[in-house]
């Protein structure tokens, strides 16, 4: 399913729970990130080749395994993105409101957003 399907299925108050799970700070910042979503709505998506796949991963320095997708399947503009697939391995541990919410949190974390979005990307990045 293309990223943009994934989040047309889900309505904001379904994913924003785990968005404050994955990253507290994200508890305080309800505003900005519904702001994403319906932006990412909004955008037209340019088809891509390119997935997003969700697998199970060892972090470097504790070693631990997680279910997470590489920072680089997020490393592109927004509208490339959403024209992105979006999968998981058969041992990926993940519910699709979990993937749909991580998607959203790196997207807007680690993708290149619109000009318009630039105000609320500073409250969210910025230290506090």
């Amino acid at each position: 399913m293309k990223l943009q399907e994934f989040l047309q299925a889900y309505a904001f108050e379904e994913i924003y729970p785990y968005i404050g799970l994955m990253f507290p700070k994200g508890r305080k910042l309800k505003i900005q990130f519904g702001r994403a979503y319906e932006l990412l709505l909004s955008i037209e998506p340019i088809p891509s080749k390119k997935k997003i796949r969700y697998q199970l991963m060892q972090d470097p320095i504790s070693k631990e395994i997680f279910c997470g997708a590489d920072d680089n399947d997020f490393n592109s503009g927004w509208n490339v993105l959403l024209g992105k697939d979006v999968n998981k391995d058969s041992q990926a541990d993940i519910t699709n409101e979990e993937m749909v919410a991580n998607c959203l949190l790196n997207v807007v974390l680690i993708g290149r957003h619109p000009k318009e979005f630039d105000e609320d990307f500073r409250q969210i990045t910025e230290s506090k």
